[in-house]
């Protein structure tokens, strides 16, 4: 009788055990079919250390990215960093025509705090995960991010949403 209770009660744990990793097999296939994601390409530019950068800004043309670089040299921080120049090159008026840019920027504690991001929803979130290493630098940092993105994905507003 005890070898019996003993088979059974081995046998109703390995089925739950199963069923459970099915259940949750179940909803994660379906949150991948219920989610849509917008396509995009991203850039990381560290650009040094200023407070004055406003969340995101959206980019459509040429020439509002030319007064966004010339309003951030007014306010001290030096987007005139080769980095940032080359970055921003090939976003020529013929690039605008289909596309936009949403520049993000994130201050940082550390310049050893790095960023990725993640996916952006359609309701407008931008999904950036940080990446904090276990020991950092006590130097302050500004990251611009620049997400290129087709302008069949334009909104009004985006949220920032770190994680």
């Amino acid at each position: 009788m005890k070898k019996a209770i003993i088979i059974i009660a081995i046998f109703l744990t390995i089925l739950m055990v199963f069923g459970a990793c099915e259940s949750k097999k179940s909803v994660a296939s379906n949150s991948l079919l219920n989610s849509s994601q917008i396509d995009f390409d991203v850039q990381y530019i560290r650009v040094g250390y200023s407070s004055d950068f406003p969340a995101y800004t959206i980019i459509d043309s040429r020439e509002t990215l030319n007064l966004f670089h010339i309003s951030r040299n007014i306010n001290n921080i030096s987007l005139r960093d080769p980095e940032f120049i080359n970055a921003i090159s090939k976003y020529t008026d013929s690039y605008f025509t289909d596309n936009f840019l949403v520049i993000v920027c994130l201050i940082e504690p550390s310049g050893s705090n790095r960023h990725k991001v993640e996916r952006i929803n359609p309701n407008g979130n931008i999904i950036i995960k940080q990446l904090i290493p276990e020991i950092g630098t006590a130097d302050m940092a500004t990251w611009l991010i620049i997400i290129e993105l087709n302008n069949s994905f334009k909104l009004e507003r985006y949220q920032v949403v770190l994680e």
